[in-house]
């Protein structure tokens, strides 16, 4: 072989080289840039709920249904890492008993809840990921029908009830089990306990006695969610 022949080979064997290193470099680059891009992506969650909730025991004594009843929910969430904070909407219903005739239908309890949201990813296994969240909130309490007119058995001379919307601040702690569905679905089970306050009257004794309680609904849903990366 001349030698003008191999420095021909050598030059192009110098090139390829160059090329081979150059992209690999570029490749590792690319690379680092995706594993930090995706330690520090900024994510949004939209979701819907829906499951059931268990009422305080404590409610019956004022004549509430206290059997387990449907909860829906809808949630939006900004995330970031382990980290993420959202706002709620959820709803759910029941019965308050009046004691008065069979034949007057029991009035519907309507809680309306708009809840703050904090959410911690506790740990990663297998695809399911494990959050615990604690929430504040409003709830609003309101009834259908919001009044009640009482025979009192004397012509012209009824009796009127009025329901009053109640507004309380609502507080709560909860678990979830996260799990993906290609780059934008996840579902997940989420298990809460929440607390709220009401002004209660009721008879100790020979008494009505004025107090405060309070009162802690369990919950169980599960929740599906579109995700969008926002880089």
């Amino acid at each position: 072989m001349s030698s003008n022949c191999r420095m021909r080979v050598a030059i192009v064997g110098l090139v390829l080289l160059g090329l081979v290193t150059g992209s690999a470099r570029a490749e590792s680059r690319r690379g680092g840039a995706r594993e930090a891009a995706t330690a520090g992506t900024w994510w949004l969650a939209t979701g819907l709920g829906a499951g059931a909730v268990s009422p305080d025991q404590g409610l019956a004594d004022y004549r509430w249904n206290t059997n387990p009843t449907a909860l829906y929910a809808v949630q939006a969430s900004v995330g970031r890492g382990r980290f993420a904070l959202g706002l709620r909407l959820s709803r759910w219903g029941t019965s308050q008993g009046t004691g008065l005739s069979q034949d007057e239908p029991d009035p519907a309890v309507n809680l309306t809840a708009v809840d703050l949201v904090g959410q911690l990813r506790v740990v990663e296994f297998a695809g399911f990921q494990l959050w615990g969240s604690g929430l504040i909130g409003r709830v609003n309490l309101s009834y259908t029908p919001d009044r009640l007119t009482v025979d009192t058995g004397t012509p012209g001379q009824e009796l009127t009830v009025n329901y009053e919307t109640i507004n309380e601040t609502d507080l709560g702690l909860g678990l979830e089990i996260k799990r993906g569905f290609g780059r934008r679905l996840t579902t997940a089970v989420l298990a809460e306990r929440t607390v709220f306050h009401l002004d209660t009257r009721h008879r100790r004794g020979r008494e009505i006695v004025s107090e405060r309680q309070e009162f802690a609904n369990w919950s169980l849903r599960l929740q599906v969610s579109w995700v969008l990366d926002l880089g």
